[in-house]
């Protein structure tokens, strides 16, 4: 059960890490190449990465206290 609830809070932190990123981007971009800029589906890939990186830094965690 913690294991599920690590992946679900990493899919969610991940989502919203990948949406302050990608505005964060796309505001740098426009000031730097008078463009907005971004990466495709950066959202969806920072959550997959906190999915797989919450519940080995979870065990990590819990094994040293």
């Amino acid at each position: 059960m913690r294991t599920c609830l690590a992946i679900v809070a990493g899919l969610i932190g991940g989502f919203l890490l990948g949406i302050a990123l990608s505005s964060f981007i796309g505001v740098i971009g426009l000031y730097v190449f008078h463009e907005p800029m971004g990466i495709k589906f950066l959202p969806f890939y920072t959550a997959a990465i906190g999915a797989l990186l919450a519940p080995i830094i979870d065990s990590q965690v819990t094994k040293s206290s």
